[in-house]
């Protein structure tokens, strides 16, 4: 990774709620960043508007370059796959003139599963995986309500911890805070029990994440799903360290009380939700192994059906 000149820029992959805010982000912070899309007029749209960010009651516009064309941005230092789990494949093989010998490759995307596939066209020691607690909604192209900035954790599949270093620094220099953890697999798992337990809760009964809260039977539910995620990661050899998993939903309830979850939002706009990289990879991971995840498969298919209503 180069600290000079056009090898220094950030390319996010994915123009929705989470890429345009941290391409927003990023660019205020003095990154040298661009987004890129698949549909040629929004990317045109974004490159013309800027992304607009709401945050705070107060409405600002930030301008980003915008392309439909990999090769029309040229390399990056870092690519950060933001599009939805199940389009990772098609994000990955369409940034592919972004990536260079040099360069980090880091999902930030829900879901598990998603650095696995990235890995089939990029070398794993490009790699890095991470979650993020921010939360955005997007209101209409390239604009964001900011629920919550959050912060980064990342690290490298490949145990590459000077790599993960580096991406963090480029991160928090930007002013993002970014932060590295050694055991990729079991930060992933950790978003996906909360996503698992709070996701497809919201989906189906239409209540933003603090309101499960409010219900008995749904905190029930919580505690149930992920206790039953925590048990099915744990036989698959999940480092989950010591923690209490419905404490962690909870938590995470209570402090994005406001927030709709991104699958409430996928629901409420009638596009795909994605069920299949959370739920219903827990559930298929379960059944490979030959243990039960009935929770985390019925909610798979009751959010499948409510998506196609």
């Amino acid at each position: 990774m180069s600290a000079d000149g056009v090898d220094n820029r950030i390319v996010i992959v994915g123009p929705g709620a989470m890429g345009c805010l941290y391409a927003a982000l990023l660019t205020e912070g003095g990154g040298e960043v661009a987004l890129l899309d698949y549909r040629r007029e929004r990317a045109a749209e974004i490159a013309r508007q800027g992304v607009i960010l709401v945050e705070q009651e107060q409405e600002r516009t930030v301008h980003v370059p915008c392309q439909a064309e990999a090769e029309l941005l040229g390399s990056a230092a870092l690519v950060v796959i933001l599009t939805k789990a199940y389009d990772t494949l098609a994000a990955t093989q369409h940034s592919a003139a972004l990536v260079g010998e040099s360069t980090a490759v880091l999902t930030l995307q829900n879901g598990l599963g998603n650095y696995q596939q990235i890995a089939d066209c990029i070398p794993l020691a490009q790699m890095l995986a991470g979650a993020t607690t921010a939360g955005a909604t997007l209101l209409d192209t390239g604009k964001v309500k900011v629920a919550a900035r959050g912060e980064i954790a990342l690290g490298s599949p490949a145990g590459d911890e000077e790599l993960a270093q580096q991406v963090a620094g480029i991160l928090s220099s930007a002013g993002l805070v970014a932060r590295t953890e050694t055991d990729v697999d079991a930060l992933l798992w950790r978003k996906a029990l909360v996503n698992a337990a709070i996701n497809p809760l919201t989906a189906l009964t239409h209540r933003r994440n603090g309101e499960l809260l409010d219900n008995a039977d749904l905190r029930q539910l919580l505690r149930m799903v992920a206790e039953e995620t925590y048990e099915v990661g744990s036989q698959l050899g999940i480092g989950w360290g010591h923690f209490d998993p419905y404490a962690l939903v909870e938590q995470v309830c209570e402090r994005t009380a406001s927030n709709k979850s991104s699958m409430l939002q996928d629901v409420e706009a009638g596009r795909r939700t994605e069920t299949d990289s959370i739920n219903g990879y827990i559930a298929h991971q379960a059944q490979q192994a030959g243990l039960a995840a009935p929770l985390n498969e019925a909610l798979t298919a009751l959010v499948r059906a409510q998506a196609t209503v």
